[in-house]
């Protein structure tokens, strides 16, 4: 699917909404966010860092204080978020050089990826969309949820 072809789609099922900007997000972080050890505030602050993820090669960067004036909460709030989230394997903050040279805090979001990967595979869901993709399910990962 190309971009222009999921901006289309987003644009009918959201409207003028979708214009202002949407994210792609896969179920399973939905359905496994209690067994990923998420709290509501720690869904909230990831799904505003995923906000600002729009190129697999290009980490997001928001700044927490950002984050808590969306959320209106402490700024401590999200940074406790941010220390949890980072407890649990699913984002490390990093420094890299920005654009200018300057270094620069981003989110690496690999370990959260690898760990919806895992449930992804063990998810019904998902074998019934992998068959109908390339018409077999292999037997990959059968005891991907023994973390």
């Amino acid at each position: 699917m190309t971009d222009a072809n999921t901006d289309h789609r987003a644009a009918e099922k959201w409207g003028d909404a979708a214009l202002a900007g949407f994210q792609q997000v896969p179920d399973i972080l939905l359905k496994k966010q209690v067994e990923l050890g998420l709290s509501p505030t720690d869904m909230l602050v990831l799904l505003n860092i995923t906000m600002h993820w729009w190129y697999a090669g290009q980490r997001p960067f928001p700044r927490p204080t950002t984050i808590a004036d969306r959320l209106n909460v402490a700024p401590r709030t999200v940074q406790r978020s941010l220390r949890r989230l980072s407890e649990l394997g699913l984002v490390e903050r990093v420094t890299e050089p920005g654009e200018d040279g300057t270094p620069r805090l981003v989110c690496d979001l690999s370990g959260l990826v690898t760990k919806l990967e895992r449930y992804a595979r063990a998810d019904p869901n998902y074998r019934v969309r992998a068959k109908g993709r390339d018409g077999k399910v292999e037997d990959q990962d059968r005891d991907a949820m023994a973390m």
